[in-house]
């Protein structure tokens, strides 16, 4: 495989290579500010744009136009991602519109300058979709026209069916829901309740008349299994949707499948199936598996039945951006060049301080690894930089405790209140939660609403892959608004254990392997800045996809922005569907980002953000939906539009103008 691979793109690079390094051989020099002005200039905190807690760069523009934007909700961070196909582009409602509001809008944007709403694809109760929307067209004997996958998380309450929705939008104007389908395998130990397995996003692809859907399975990341038998840990699962009417599963992998991708991993060794792209490269199927901490691990699914590894990417060390010993790692998605000779992947990083985490007490006092939200208070700015004092175990930490109260708490048992733990001045009384069944807002929050200066959440057992990865950690993102007031970190599974002087266990019930209320011995945590996520490029002719570049906004990498602009991370990357090594990425509140890329790294050349500020999660070029998946060479002409969805507003389309 690896030597049909290599041929394969070796014969493509011959063919392509004296045009691809013509067009991309004077790229744009150094980076650009988001604010306009001399370096001598002061620049002030803008107000609030994006809510309660968050602010924004001001505005920019380089080489785009604004060509036009639709306003489809007024609810913060109600939008996530879009997708287009034949004049219409779909944008999904997310998780703000819960209990009912979940579902996709669909835009006419047949005249880009004038885009009309002109329906909405009601998602279920208690259910919303997010990364995962794609339309493609399929032709057989049981399904003629396009077909329109979205992804089912789950709101609070019970949500009812989950796994991907398939909707008929042969006639956008009238579309008819063909149903939903996933993994049914049970899973305890988790808050979802629906008939399938939550999944985080869904891609599709058709070999002849043969269509597949590849899921992002949330839940098998972190150990689903049949009683009586291991967990599997398959969260890349593949579903043969010929006949969508009746999908069937066509397999299911995951990280203990790929020994060759399981080291070297970035900091934090948390590793889960994030996102997935397909393209079709010298008339064989690939699969670029966007795994986090292990970055991206390369696929053959010639025989979707039998998905074939064929290589896996490494991070560089030291990282190349924040010069720390480790990279952050993070990978969240990517993308293949039009000529196939390139990848680009993005790290979402939403916290840009590295964690110094150690017990001080006990036998055994020592380093661990930890992170720290990028949603709760930053250490940095705590009175003198630093949380430590006593602990307390909390559980899972999944009940109502006050007026922060997260939506999907489920009535666990409550630790004692703060004011029974002692602490010395100048020390942070900190409980300590398992994670698992509830949001990680959550938790923060009922440990908040019990009076605690901190908390801590240590990683679960799923988390570790049974023991896998014992000091993995994951700070992961936030599930509800809520008054944040106080600092937050997670650490590994180990370190939880060790921190209350308990053995290591990783299989059973979350967080109820150490008695609840526990006394444990003494911490502490500072943060060193190390800047928000960024862009790696790799030589996608060799197999391993080494990086060979990277990019990053000149904010995201200043400590000046680490709080009160926004998320100042990369989310998503598409390239354009010309012979042109062009790169669009949605960088929430860094906005609309264009870059030009070579052999000799990545330069940003366009850049847009609007008054008032933005926050991007997607970005599509029309066009991209069949040449970024390789079901036809890349096409001539103008700039193509580019569209991209605004959490907190909905549809920008631009026009790069470089």
């Amino acid at each position: 495989m690896l030597k049909r691979y290599l041929t394969v793109l070796f014969a493509l690079s011959l063919v392509l290579s004296l045009a691809a390094i013509s067009q991309a051989g004077h790229p744009d020099d150094g980076f650009h500010p988001a604010f306009d002005g001399s370096e001598g200039d002061s620049i002030a905190i803008p107000s609030d744009q994006h809510g309660p807690s968050t602010g924004h760069l001001p505005p920019t523009q380089r080489n785009v136009d604004l060509v036009s934007k639709l306003e489809l909700t007024n609810i913060e961070g109600a939008i996530a991602d879009v997708g287009y196909f034949k004049g219409f582009a779909y944008l999904n409602a997310w998780a703000p519109n819960c209990p009912d509001g979940g579902g996709v809008h669909v835009v006419d944007i047949r005249d880009p300058q004038n885009p009309q709403e002109v329906g909405f694809l009601q998602a279920n109760l208690n259910e919303f979709p997010g990364e995962g929307i794609h339309v493609m067209e399929v032709n057989n004997e049981f399904f003629q026209g396009d077909l329109l996958l979205h992804n089912n998380e789950a709101c609070t309450g019970d949500p009812t069916t989950l796994g991907m929705s398939m909707w008929d939008v042969t006639d956008p104007l009238n579309p008819v829901k063909i149903g939903q389908f996933g993994d049914p395998d049970p899973v305890p130990f988790l808050f979802s309740t629906g008939l399938y397995h939550s999944i985080h996003s869904v891609q599709g692809f058709t070999q002849g008349d043969r269509a597949y859907a590849v899921l992002i399975d949330n839940e098998e990341a972190f150990g689903g299994f049949t009683p009586g038998q291991p967990p599997p840990f398959k969260d890349v699962d593949i579903v043969d949707i010929t006949d969508p009417f009746n999908p069937v599963m066509a397999s299911e992998r995951g990280l203990e499948d790929w020994p060759g991708a399981q080291a070297p991993l970035a900091n934090g060794d948390s590793v889960f199936h994030h996102d997935v792209q397909f393209k079709r490269i010298g008339g064989q199927d690939f699969l670029a598996i966007s795994y986090w901490d292990a970055g991206q691990i390369l696929l053959n699914v010639d025989d979707p039945e039998n998905p074939v590894f064929v290589g896996d990417s490494d991070y560089l060390t030291p990282d190349p951006v924040s010069g720390q010993a480790i990279s952050e790692g993070n990978s969240h998605e990517s993308y293949w060049s039009s000529n196939n000779r390139f990848l680009l992947s993005t790290d979402e990083d939403f916290a840009p301080f590295r964690t110094a985490f150690q017990l001080t007490t006990g036998p055994n006092a020592g380093f661990y690894g930890a992170g720290e939200f990028g949603w709760t208070p930053l250490i940095a700015n705590q009175p003198d930089g630093e949380i430590n004092g006593p602990t307390v175990f909390g559980g899972r930490g999944c009940f109502a405790a006050g007026p922060n109260a997260g939506p999907d708490a489920v009535g666990d048992p409550m630790p004692p209140p703060a004011s029974e733990i002692s602490a010395e001045p100048g020390e942070e009384k900190t409980v300590v939660f398992s994670r698992g069944t509830c949001f990680f807002s959550t938790k923060v929050a009922a440990g908040q609403d019990l009076g605690y200066d901190a908390v801590i959440i240590g990683q679960s057992h799923g988390g570790t892959r049974n023991g896998i990865l014992p000091d993995g950690f994951s700070c992961g993102g936030q599930g509800h608004n809520y008054d944040e007031l106080i600092p937050a970190i997670c650490t590994g599974h180990r370190a939880m254990h060790l921190m209350f002087n308990d053995t290591p266990e990783y299989s059973g019930p979350e967080g109820t392997d150490i008695p609840l209320g526990t006394l444990g011995e003494r911490y502490h945590a500072t943060g060193e800045f190390d800047g928000w996520g960024y862009v790696n490029l790799h030589n996608a002719t060799n197999p391993n996809l080494p990086i060979i570049g990277t990019y990053t906004i000149p904010e995201a990498q200043d400590e000046d922005f680490a709080s009160g602009f926004g998320d100042l991370t990369v989310h998503e990357v598409k390239t354009d569907p010309r012979d042109e090594n062009l790169a669009y990425f949605s960088y929430y509140a860094g906005g609309f980002r264009v870059a030009r890329f070579n052999r000799k790294g990545i330069t940003e050349v366009g850049r847009f953000i609007d008054e008032g500020g933005n926050n991007f999660w997607g970005v599509f070029p029309l066009g991209d939906e069949t040449v970024g998946h390789g079901y036809s060479a890349p096409i001539s002409g103008p700039n193509p539009f580019v569209l991209a969805s605004d959490r907190d507003f909905g549809l920008y389309i631009f026009r790069y103008t470089g």
